[in-house]
């Protein structure tokens, strides 16, 4: 074998394709995060719009939303860890080759803004919650945490790194890396089920609670007394 021959690979970077990751990062952040707030309404606001009224479920998924938009600066952090170890890489190719040092500027905040106002306090002044539908939700809270998965996952295959990360399978390994960050994103979500303080467990012991009261003005009114 010569001195010069081998397998034929081409291996590199591109320092401009390498900077054009960040707004594929910071797009994908985004789409992420829209992804994330349209399957919580359509999964679980709207529908319990119709199944819940009461001052109490304004002021629940008031917090709800929250604690969803609370979950924006991790996200946000998680998106911009990815975006730091795509830029050293690049530097990591720079300082081997003595090529242009790669800058990829943070991603914008992840803002997760949670519409509830279809959530209302009565329905033409009943006060109800309706037991089989409230727990039939939440026993399918799980489909809704699959749903952003699988969302996750997709936009995170999007990424396409070919053209900044040239040969030895660079950017499919960085590809993979990114899916990962994305599950690690989905695992946030893991209050709808997981836990002593899940939206499941909340809408169950409101649904026992309503059940309870109502039982409770059952019994009274049956044992009352009145005297003639």
């Amino acid at each position: 074998m010569g001195l010069y021959e081998g397998n034929g690979e081409t291996s590199g970077y591109n320092c401009a394709q390498v900077n054009a990751l960040r707004d594929v990062i910071n797009s994908t952040a985004q789409n992420a995060a829209n992804s994330i707030v349209e399957k919580l309404h359509s999964g679980i606001v709207k529908p319990m719009s119709s199944i819940w009224y009461a001052p109490e479920a304004v002021e629940f998924f008031q917090s709800f939303a929250t604690v969803v938009q609370s979950t924006g600066q991790s996200i946000t952090e998680a998106f911009d860890a990815f975006r730091d170890f795509v830029q050293q890489a690049g530097a990591h190719w720079a300082e081997n080759t003595k090529g242009e040092v790669p800058n990829l500027p943070a991603i914008d905040l992840v803002e997760l803004n949670l519409n509830v106002s279809e959530i209302q306090p009565n329905n033409a002044g009943n006060v109800t919650i309706n037991e089989g539908e409230a727990t039939s939700l939440a026993s399918n809270l799980g489909q809704v945490e699959e749903e952003i998965e699988a969302e996750l996952k997709s936009l995170a295959e999007n990424l396409s790194a070919d053209s900044a990360f040239i040969g030895h399978s660079q950017a499919a390994s960085l590809k993979d890396c990114f899916v990962k960050v994305s599950g690690a994103v989905e695992s946030i979500f893991k209050f709808l089920t997981e836990g002593d303080e899940s939206l499941q467990t909340a809408i169950n012991k409101t649904v026992e609670k309503y059940q309870s009261v109502s039982e409770e003005v059952s019994n009274s009114a049956s044992n009352v007394s009145i005297e003639k």
